[in-house]
């Protein structure tokens, strides 16, 4: 085993970043004690805070100094080391961009975003039905079975698309349904409080475990936990971090049992895989990819215009084979993109592939507004709510999370593909509201 000096890998962190990492932490903990009082536990700012930037970026940081890092990362450590701090300055200089965008979201909003208020209407008035529950529940049984009659195996189905390309569309496809109909069925039963409903919601939501996918998995429980939590203001705090604890373990649990290995790199025990694994991997990833940009120009584009042009699969289009953004980072990081599905940098990442420190600070500004736009709806929703007329609040969460997917597609493109499949969700929600008629 391993053995390495903690003090000998904190000391090599530059003083000055110890100091960003401390306000860093104060200004969250002021943050999230001020959201504590009035949303409780666990709300949609708290987790878009805490999870993405205060647990990826400003917790990860220091492990991502640590030699216990090689074994994901082999011999490519040392360059990773050399741009760690790059990678870290340029995520904050895109994170103060995005909460100066926020700030004068709130400022300048007048009216509910026309997104959210057409959204909010599709899955309060036709997903919220017996009609959508069934509807769901036919397309992911349907697209269960039709994977496995395509000879996907139970845990090893992600790593087959890398095997066969034709077979990634069917994949990408379940991927990004089954969130959606495990969070529409948990809400139909909580909004009506019949607990079999949230069962198989949640049930559902576990098929990523068969898929070998955490995101299905881990993500899909996250969301549905701040959907419920969040308008109740709960607050019992130890039982969120337990169950946070639960979700951690369940992913790398996911990652064992899968026999992870991406691009040749074995998986670490349980508890280093977490610090040093590639489940919260977002600031060194980017570090990796930085290692690339050196002897390479920005992109200027390319990678957003292959991945708005998703709904034509890779193995059909030489472009978005070649500048695809999950194809561009295994490049830039000397990997293989044959057998590695990409790096996960922060959102700002892709932003500064393509058009450099400019591109962070506009994009940061530019996204924040859009963020800001949804957290502000939120809140309005929840507490204007009244009467049999008002805004059913958990759906109001729900909708937040998913015109947050379309903003987050929109400046990191791998996941845009699913922007495609959001959309025919919701087409269909809109026939079920022509069918069944709307509901309060």
């Amino acid at each position: 085993m391993m053995r390495i000096d903690p003090w000998l890998v904190l000391g090599r962190i530059p003083p000055e970043n110890w100091l960003i990492l401390a306000v860093c932490t104060l200004a969250f903990v002021l943050f999230y004690a001020r959201d504590y009082r009035r949303w409780g536990a666990l709300s949609f700012a708290s987790y878009f805070f805490g999870f993405n930037f205060f647990l990826k970026i400003v917790v990860m940081y220091p492990f991502a100094w640590s030699a216990h890092n090689i074994v994901s990362t082999t011999r490519h450590f040392e360059a990773i080391l050399a741009n760690i701090d790059t990678a870290l300055y340029l995520t904050l200089a895109g994170f103060v961009c995005m909460v100066a965008g926020i700030l004068i979201a709130r400022v300048t909003m007048r009216r509910a975003p026309l997104g959210c208020r057409i959204v909010y209407g599709i899955v309060a008035n036709g997903w919220n039905s017996g009609g959508g529950v069934v509807l769901g529940l036919g397309i992911v049984a349907g697209l269960t079975l039709t994977m496995f009659a395509l000879g996907f195996q139970p845990l090893v189905a992600r790593s087959l698309v890398f095997e066969r390309a034709e077979l990634r569309p069917i994949y990408n496809l379940w991927s990004q349904i089954v969130p959606f109909v495990a969070a529409a069925v948990v809400l139909y039963g909580d909004t009506r409080k019949r607990p079999a409903y949230i069962a198989l919601g949640l049930a559902i939501a576990l098929l990523g475990v068969l898929g070998g996918n955490r995101t299905v998995a881990v993500l899909t429980l996250m969301q549905i936990a701040v959907m419920m939590c969040m308008p109740r203001r709960f607050g019992n705090l130890p039982v969120m971090l337990l169950g946070a604890v639960a979700l951690a373990g369940a992913a790398l649990s996911i990652s064992n049992l899968r026999g992870d290995t991406e691009g040749g790199r074995p998986q670490l025990d349980m508890i280093r895989a977490l610090l040093y694994g590639n489940n919260l991997s977002d600031l060194r990833d980017f570090a990796w990819i930085l290692t690339g940009l050196d002897s390479v120009d920005f992109f200027w584009g390319k990678t957003y215009i292959s991945g708005y042009l998703s709904f034509i699969p890779a193995y059909m289009f030489p472009f978005r084979e070649q500048f695809g953004f999950g194809r561009v980072t295994p490049v830039l990081a000397g990997l293989d993109p044959a057998f590695h599905s990409g790096l996960r940098p922060p959102i700002f990442g892709e932003m500064y592939v393509n058009f450099g420190l400019p591109g962070v600070c506009i994009g940061g500004l530019i996204y924040g507004i859009m963020v800001g736009r949804i957290m502000h709806w939120i809140v309005d929703a929840l507490e204007s709510r009244a009467g049999a007329n008002g805004y059913i609040p958990q759906y109001v969460v729900w909708t937040g999370f998913l015109v947050l997917q379309i903003v987050d597609s929109l400046v990191y493109t791998p996941s845009f593909y699913g922007v495609y499949v959001l959309l025919a969700l919701l087409f269909l929600g809109r026939l079920l509201v022509r069918v069944g008629g709307p509901r309060g």
